[in-house]
């Protein structure tokens, strides 16, 4: 054969080794497959006829699950997903974390460190910073990639707006209209007796974010949670923002801005501001006055672990929330606890609460603080109910249950429309509440806490027919739900603990 021959040959046997590959069967053992070239070429064009058409909608949900590395690699795939790289709905929210664009270094004292990639991040900013609508800083424990990539952003939206900028700085952080930070506020130790202990953000890190604040002219959402800083910094945390972006916000979010009373000024300097999310504890009277002349539709009160006892927060007084209302009758309050342990929301007398909600496992409900509940916000209330399972145990007698309690609240609150509810109740008393609350359109009941009983002694107004059909109807599970279904005028049924756990209360805010 001539050389020529054995040349070919060789490539022919080198193309075909290439293409096939060593394999790790069921047992454990390795086999030796040998990929057929005519069925690889067949699949890689049924491949390629099944993706690189997708649609663009398709393919930006598709990217939206991605991180950003997993992003760069796919776009590698095809020209057409290379394109959908660069999509607007695929960076709107650009997660910032301690392994976000980092890279392990060794240190001698801690070991091995991620610490933040400069070059990784400047090369990242220069090809998607211009895409970002949105950003998010989640840091745990390395507050430094967090200060240098903020720091970093900064001067990058710095160079592009210098006169006859360099192209890759042209437009980066121009699209952002959404930050989010969430500080980690407890750096308490998993065997720590005492459970937490707070530790605010501020300084330097405090500052860049401020800096890079201003920057963000365009800021339509910002939510800043558990910072818990002193009262001299809270005082100028949005003086920033307030130049670059007044007439432009609409939505705020302001948890835990301190642990001690300190009313937040500069949420009421927000003219077209529409939701607002705040702690009861930086909230007054000053603050109301400024809120009433805004076009605010919905005034979250938001209590969590981290916030202070509501035996130590005062609530607003009653004048300048009657104030509130007469000039901004729109206004719209949510009370909201979510905690761990057992609490209670701050009521605020004379306020126009649409919503009461609970995200707290060991919470139940007191007598007297629903009768306050029925008392203050009888004629607004309309969303009341606890989510999570309960971590404690409901009586059973009807004297020591909810019952009672429940149809008073449907009876006063006459536009309740969604209600939750997770204690011990009977079947009967589910029926009375269906026909009680004539606006009622959403009944969250856990299947688990219903008693198949009627035990509620008959009423001198219901009829012998009404007595009858409830003492009838409370025998089964699905006689309620056929009954209730037929009030409600849709498919009604009781939930398992998995979808009561899944459940979450919409209260139609936006926020």
């Amino acid at each position: 054969m001539s050389e020529l021959g054995l040349r070919r040959k060789s490539s022919a046997q080198l193309e075909v080794m290439q293409k096939a590959g060593w394999k790790i069967d069921g047992d454990e053992k390795a086999c030796y497959i040998d990929v057929d070239e005519d069925e690889d070429q067949d699949t890689e064009n049924m491949i390629e006829s099944n993706w690189r058409y997708l649609p663009d909608l398709v393919l930006e949900q598709i990217f939206t699950y991605l991180t950003p590395k997993e992003r760069y690699y796919a776009g590698l795939v095809c020209r057409q997903w290379y394109r959908a790289f660069y999509l607007p709905t695929v960076w709107n929210n650009f997660l910032v974390d301690d392994r976000t664009l980092t890279k392990p270094k060794f240190n001698y004292y801690s070991g091995w460190q991620f610490c933040l990639d400069h070059m990784r991040t400047q090369f990242c900013l220069s090809r998607i910073g211009r895409y970002v609508r949105g950003i998010e800083f989640r840091p745990w424990h390395s507050f430094n990639n967090i200060f240098q990539f903020m720091t970093m952003l900064t001067w990058n939206i710095d160079k592009g707006r210098e006169v006859n900028p360099d192209t890759q700085f042209i437009g980066i952080g121009s699209r952002i209209r959404t930050l989010v930070y969430h500080f980690p506020c407890n750096m308490s130790q998993p065997n720590d007796p005492e459970g937490i202990k707070l530790f605010g953000t501020g300084g330097q890190l405090l500052r860049v974010l401020k800096e890079l604040l201003l920057r963000l002219t365009d800021l339509h959402t910002l939510k800043l949670v558990d910072f818990v800083l002193e009262r001299y910094e809270a005082n100028h945390l949005l003086d920033e923002v307030v130049c670059s972006c007044c007439t432009k916000m609409r939505v705020l979010n302001l948890v835990n801005v301190t642990t001690m009373h300190c009313p937040i000024m500069h949420v009421g300097l927000f003219l077209n501001l529409q939701v607002l999310t705040i702690s009861p504890q930086n909230i007054d009277d000053d603050v109301l006055s400024l809120l009433a002349d805004t076009k605010l539709r919905h005034l979250h009160l938001l209590q969590n672990c981290y916030t202070p006892s509501h035996l130590t927060i005062s609530a607003c007084g009653a004048k300048a929330w009657r104030n509130v209302k007469k000039t901004n009758p729109r206004l719209r309050v949510h009370l909201r606890l979510e905690n761990l342990t057992d609490g209670e929301v701050v009521l605020q007398p004379e306020a126009p609460v649409h919503s009461i909600t609970y995200c707290a496992p060991q919470t139940r409900i007191r007598a007297e603080l629903l009768v306050r509940i029925v008392d203050h916000y009888r004629s607004t209330l309309a969303v009341y109910g606890h989510e999570l399972l309960p971590r404690f145990t409901s009586p059973k007698p009807f004297h020591s249950r909810i019952d009672s309690l429940m149809l008073l609240m449907c009876r006063q609150c006459f536009n309740v429309d969604t209600l939750i509810i997770r204690e011990k109740v009977s079947t009967s008393t589910l029926l009375l509440i269906a026909q009680t609350a004539k606006n009622l359109q959403h009944l969250h009941v856990r299947r688990f806490a219903v008693i198949l009983r009627c035990d509620w002694p008959r009423h001198p107004e219901w009829s012998n027919e009404f007595y009858a059909w409830l003492k009838r109807n409370s025998r089964s599970y699905e006689a309620v739900e056929r009954e209730i279904s037929q009030i409600l005028g849709y498919k009604w049924r009781l939930l398992s603990d998995r979808d009561f756990k899944q459940l979450t209360v919409n209260v139609k805010s936006g926020a």
